[in-house]
């Protein structure tokens, strides 16, 4: 319907819209997933993805072409910035593009990879703006918080997130986050229950009470798909022991998407 043509980090590029009703398939099969840093994604199965690190391996690049830009005039109020100076921002610009480039790719990859082979997905909830809050003023690891952040954003786990969830809906599938508070996801034993604290640096669950061991991250995933298909099985009306596959999934989403138009055609009669 429209083309919009953009320049952007001395690249031209063309956005174009169409009409279209696009058609996602999920599979029928369910995952629980843990994000972090040591493992970008962690599955219940105990598949990991790697950080790509994308910003990492561009690192030492943008710090070098910065360091020489500060070696030129700046433009600030009233000073014009020479043109060396310009063109090494617009260097740092075209790195910086390009690593947001390849994240959102990976991104795209890695969502459209869950979706077609689940129809559920299980993740723990999280606060990213707490996560990668600043650290205190004075403090003693604030060069530890300082890379952990850095590491955080380099994920890229908020968006990561929401194109899983998009994606997984518009299919008919269902996602579902897990409170973190409530449920404590990495203190909890996915084979029994048990509840222990842990240490960011202890990456081994090694439960004291039925002697279950696996990667710490995998069993946290393991205790969020457990948890979902919990909620799964309050959610239906009846529960058959089809209702445990996640192929019933697509039922109760379509379930609830009838009832919201149902809700939208009332509310349009009522206003008019």
């Amino acid at each position: 319907n429209t083309c919009t043509i953009i320049f952007k980090q001395g690249k031209w590029y063309a956005s174009v819209t169409v009409s279209c009703d696009p058609k996602r398939e999920t599979g029928k099969e369910a995952c629980g997933i843990d994000f972090g840093t040591h493992h970008a994604l962690a599955f219940d199965d105990g598949t990991v993805i790697d950080n790509p690190r994308f910003l990492k391996q561009s690192q030492d690049k943008i710090n070098k072409t910065a360091k020489k830009s500060r070696k030129k005039r700046a433009g600030k109020k009233g000073v014009k910035g020479s043109r060396r100076w310009k063109k090494a921002v617009r260097k740092i610009g075209k790195i910086q593009s390009l690593v947001g480039r390849q994240r959102q790719n990976w991104h795209h990859q890695v969502s459209t990879q869950i979706v077609s082979c689940n129809s559920l997905v299980a993740t723990e909830k999280l606060n990213l703006k707490g996560m990668t809050k600043k650290a205190k003023r004075g403090s003693k690891r604030k060069r530890q918080k300082t890379g952990l952040n850095r590491s955080i954003l380099d994920v890229g786990i908020g968006n990561l997130k929401s194109l899983i969830k998009s994606k997984v809906t518009e299919a008919g599938g269902f996602y579902i986050e897990v409170p973190t508070r409530k449920v404590k996801p990495s203190q909890t034993c996915p084979n029994c229950g048990h509840q222990k604290k842990k240490t960011l640096a202890e990456r081994q669950h090694n439960c004291e009470k039925c002697l279950y061991s696996c990667d710490r991250d995998v069993a946290s995933a393991q205790v969020c798909l457990n948890w979902a298909r919990g909620q799964e099985l309050s959610s239906l009306d009846v529960e058959s022991p089809s209702s445990t596959l996640c192929g019933s999934m697509r039922q109760l989403g379509a379930k609830k998407h009838n009832n919201a138009k149902k809700r939208q055609k009332h509310l349009a009669q009522q206003s008019g």
